[in-house]
């Protein structure tokens, strides 16, 4: 028998019922791997049947957990079905509360009422569970809730969050960041001082050089608005060999330059033309955390 046909005729059986739990769960992969995706979809379906929702032995148990995970990701990775993915993966969840799986089940549905149905709060949901594990992936989910409440512009939440996490997590990477989330809010809501003082414990912290530009980069932008120009621009030239983008640090320090040299031959009491109203773009950029 040539090994295309073998192969068929094992799968066959694995598939029949009359193989082991173990066999059946592989032959459904093997369907997977091959591109039929139907197929495995439904060999994961029969086997789930057949172990049914009811406690098992730890090894029925622990098939039953694979198979659910495997057909909630050819559900949503594959198959794009996602609230047949978000069923499967609900049902991991309920299987084994508070595992890894279950975690990781969480924050795939946290991703896809984000992405696939624009639900964001749906998503804060999942993720926040995620956050309030001792799991090591925690202190990055926290991160996420705060830059979701953050984007949906409810920046009073946002800070919330970002002090649990420096609360909960000081020393982790992540809290840099939230310190970080937490100055760009304040920004945002029109407190300066605030921000300020925010930004200038980032920089206190001796955070990563990347972070390190962009609280600096905050702090001049605050001067700059407040027309502070030669300290905002010293501020900008500190950060620019630290930041992701320096090309766009470059436009503001020539932008607040411009600034600077309008104010030096503008007629005295002649604010227009000193900060050359209506003729450039402000100096503030978009707050992206």
């Amino acid at each position: 028998m040539r090994r295309g046909a073998a192969t068929a005729l094992c799968l066959a059986l694995a598939l029949g019922g009359c193989a082991s739990a173990e066999a059946r769960l592989e032959a459904a992969g093997a369907l997977r791997h091959k591109g039929d995706l139907k197929g495995a979809m439904a060999a994961y379906q029969q086997l789930l049947g057949s172990l049914g929702e009811g406690p098992l032995q730890p090894g029925p148990a622990a098939v039953r957990l694979k198979a659910l995970k495997a057909a909630g990701d050819v559900s949503y990775l594959e198959l794009g079905d996602y609230a047949g993915a978000i069923a499967y993966y609900r049902r991991v969840i309920s299987s084994r509360p508070g595992s890894p799986e279950a975690l990781e089940a969480r924050a795939v549905i946290g991703d896809i009422f984000r992405d696939r149905f624009h639900d964001r709060l749906a998503a804060i949901a999942q993720w926040a569970d995620v956050a309030a594990s001792d799991a090591p992936q925690a202190p990055r989910f926290q991160l996420k809730v705060a830059r979701e409440y953050f984007d949906l512009g409810n920046t009073t939440q946002a800070r919330l969050e970002a002090r649990a996490l420096r609360d909960r997590w000081p020393t982790a990477p992540e809290s840099d960041e939230a310190q970080l989330l937490a100055a760009q809010a304040w920004a945002l809501e029109k407190r300066p001082e605030e921000a300020m003082g925010a930004f200038q414990a980032l920089v206190e912290r001796r955070p990563s050089p990347e972070i390190l530009g962009r609280a600096l980069v905050g702090q001049a932008d605050l001067q700059a608005q407040a027309g502070a120009l030669d300290r905002a621009l010293a501020l900008y030239e500190q950060a620019l060999p630290h930041h992701p983008n320096p090309q766009a640090i470059r436009t503001d320090i020539e932008a607040v330059r411009r600034r600077r040299e309008a104010a030096k031959t503008a007629k005295p009491g002649d604010r227009e033309a000193a900060f050359d109203y209506g003729k450039q773009k402000p100096t503030t950029r978009e707050i992206s955390p």
